[in-house]
């Protein structure tokens, strides 16, 4: 199977060498002159690469990046920005603008032989699980080791409570719960990253006596009912 390349810009004439190069070698190549075009166009074919000029659409590159990795969790993008581009996680390769075309060929060269990336997608969330970073409504950011784990193990949740004790076995690897404060600065910590107002929590939800509950589409999503309590081991009559 040929590989993809979306290219995104309104410039795509000053790379016509790179476009002839990439059809020669059996890679199909499309063009998107917005973000809206380029996203419809990955809802109906899978990219590997998409080379995102952001110079020529004069857009912020950080947001277009982000917004393009939430509709291809898995394509390498190779941003081309002006120099003062801060460094991100929503896109895979930085090439200050301007830039030739041989350059860019070489990095798309290199981004199909590099292995597709490894991620978790759940609503607008993206969690890269070697990178471990995270992209959602929030922005982009990396996670520690226990951040990443809490964080992986709502999204695989995503809709169902989760116990604190459950959290504390596979976290922590404990079943002590006297005291589970770090649980709940890590916690804290967490929204702060995924969370545009941490103060009113719509994705990471907290159930008093249940556990925390991980809801991709915020408030969109209405809680499930509770689980229902374990039957008692002791009979009406007082027996075992």
């Amino acid at each position: 199977m040929s590989a993809h390349i979306l290219f995104v810009g309104r410039q795509p004439d000053i790379y016509a060498p790179l476009w002839r190069q990439l059809l020669l070698s059996n890679t199909q190549v499309s063009f998107a002159a917005s973000q809206p075009r380029a996203l419809r166009e990955l809802a109906t074919t899978a990219a590997d690469v998409i080379v995102l000029d952001a110079a020529s659409l004069r857009l912020s590159p950080e947001p277009l990046a982000r917004t393009l990795r939430q509709g291809a969790p898995a394509a390498r993008i190779v941003l081309i920005a002006d120099s003062e581009v801060s460094i991100g996680y929503s896109y895979d390769y930085l090439l200050p603008s301007p830039v030739t075309w041989n350059r860019v060929h070489k990095v798309i060269e290199e981004a199909l032989a590099s292995e597709g990336r490894q991620v978790l997608v759940t609503g607008p969330f993206v969690l890269d699980l070697v990178e471990r970073t995270i992209i959602g409504p929030a922005g982009e950011a990396r996670l520690t080791g226990k951040l990443f784990g809490l964080l992986a193990l709502l999204m695989r949740n995503k809709g169902c409570y989760v116990s604190r004790f459950q959290i504390m076995q596979e976290i922590w690897h404990t079943s002590y719960l006297d005291d589970t404060r770090t649980l709940d600065v890590h916690m804290s910590w967490l929204r702060r990253l995924v969370e545009p107002d941490p103060k009113n929590p719509v994705y990471v939800r907290t159930r008093r006596g249940v556990g925390y509950i991980f809801l991709p589409n915020g408030a969109d999503d209405e809680l499930p009912a509770l689980p229902a309590a374990e039957p008692s081991s002791i009979s009406p009559n007082g027996t075992i």
